[in-house]
């Protein structure tokens, strides 16, 4: 017999109730939202940063390499022998005056020998005084950066030494009666005596090329030698010392920085004697030089081929910008010509403006912002004229559009005045890596103390800071 299942009886299901958000809460989730809302508005956005502008100067001395250009003169051994001096290095000789001898006998030679032997006993306190003297120098003014100077000291000091050798050596041999028996010759013409040689003696202002600047190929040999010479080859040079030159490499900013005055004003090798002087300008081969003349000072650089030459400048005072800040901005160029005065206001000056109002012509007088005038233009906001206005001449049938007027670009910075950005037209004294010098007093400038968007391209001329 089949059996009937009973279906289950169901439970009874209870559906959970839904509460409301009370009011608390509603207003804590806004206040939340709000404030994250602000955070993250102040991350994305920041308030422009202001500059205050202060009065400052910039220093634009600097130090150039100069290549001294003398007249020049090897003299060369007649005959072969030991050379025996009378003239020490840098002295000056008059035309026809003994400048060294040729030893044939060997006496000088002997006194030589004799004196190296006793030890230097024959030089005088005077002799080493004079050498110590010109060690100090030497330790006063070396530097690392400057270390190859020390091989040309070497030299200098060893001349020196050879120099005080042969004076004494010819003494002990007899002095003038000496001299007779030497082959001796004579300078052919009046100049300083110098025991050097490096291959520039032949060169002029027009050889100049940098390759001459290069220090680290040139090569400077001493003429004097324990060993004898060979006839014909140099023994000495006489230089000229009536007049010479300093020829001076420069770059293209440097050259038309010193270009913008006739006079330089400069020292040599950290002389304290500040020298002031015209100069000739040179461009060659796409290089840049200047070239100052004397006719003395000859003696002090005579064994010297490379000169430090030290611009100085008077310090360019203004007011100090940053370079970010600064912007450029485009001005209409009106000729001076159209402007006229109100008959209420002399010091006024206006535009007569040509207007059609009913067919009839009429004119207006526009007092647009001018930035500044020269000569021939006024150079006119752009914003404060109307593009296809007619200008017409006082007194006169000439008219000029405006449409066609040239545009001259501007450099000025955004003056953050009662909290709005405007623009102030800026002329740059020096310009440098990270702030300019500009005139003070200009019109439609800045002052002292004014406050500038430090970033000139954060904001656009008009616009109101937060």
């Amino acid at each position: 017999m089949a059996t009937i299942k009973r279906k289950k009886k169901m439970s009874d299901f209870k559906k959970p109730e839904l509460k409301m958000p009370g009011f608390g809460a509603i207003l804590f989730t806004i206040v939340f939202i709000y404030i994250l809302i602000m955070i993250i508005n102040s991350i994305n956005s920041s308030s422009p940063v202001i500059f205050t502008v202060e009065q400052s100067s910039y220093d634009t001395d600097f130090t150039a390499t100069g290549l001294a250009i003398r007249k020049e003169t090897l003299v060369t051994a007649k005959v072969s022998g030991m050379p025996y001096y009378y003239v020490r290095d840098g002295q000056k000789v008059s035309k026809s005056s003994n400048i060294y001898a040729m030893d044939s006998s060997g006496s000088i030679q002997d006194a030589m020998e004799t004196i190296q032997a006793n030890g230097g006993d024959a030089f005088t306190s005077d002799d080493y005084s004079n050498l110590k003297k010109q060690i100090k120098m030497f330790k006063t003014g070396f530097s690392d950066s400057s270390f190859g100077d020390m091989y040309s000291f070497k030299t200098s000091i060893d001349n020196n030494l050879l120099e005080l050798f042969e004076e004494k050596a010819i003494e002990m041999a007899g002095g003038s009666t000496v001299s007779n028996m030497l082959n001796a010759d004579k300078a052919p013409f009046s100049g300083l005596v110098t025991y050097y040689q490096d291959g520039y003696e032949n060169v002029t202002v027009k050889d100049i090329s940098p390759e001459l600047f290069d220090k680290t190929v040139y090569s400077k040999q001493t003429l004097k030698t324990e060993n004898g010479v060979e006839a014909g080859s140099p023994v000495c040079k006489l230089v000229d010392d009536e007049s010479w030159e300093i020829a001076i490499l420069l770059t293209k900013e440097e050259y038309e920085k010193i270009t913008k005055s006739s006079m330089i004003s400069y020292t040599i090798n950290d002389s304290s004697r500040k020298l002031t002087t015209d100069y000739e300008k040179l461009e060659k081969d796409g290089n840049y030089y200047i070239i100052v003349s004397f006719n003395k000072y000859i003696s002090q650089y005579v064994n010297e081929r490379f000169l430090d030459i030290n611009f100085s400048f008077e310090e360019s005072s203004g007011l100090k910008i940053p370079q970010t800040a600064i912007v450029e901005k485009e001005a209409y160029m009106i000729p001076v010509d159209f402007l006229t005065s109100g008959a209420d206001d002399e010091e006024k000056i206006y535009f007569t403006q040509q207007v059609y109002k009913a067919g009839k012509e009429t004119v207006d007088l526009i007092s647009p912002l001018i930035y500044f005038q020269d000569e021939r233009f006024c150079y006119v906001d752009m914003s404060e004229i109307d593009s296809d206005a007619v200008l017409k001449k006082t007194d006169s049938d000439e008219t000029f559009s405006v449409a066609t007027a040239a545009r001259y670009t501007m450099s000025g910075v955004l003056c953050v005045t009662k909290g709005t950005a405007q623009f102030r037209r800026i002329v740059v004294k020096v310009s440098g890596d990270d702030y300019s010098i500009v005139e003070p007093g200009i019109s439609y400038g800045i002052s002292r103390y004014d406050r500038i968007l430090l970033d000139g391209k954060s904001m656009n001329e008009g616009d109101m800071l937060n």
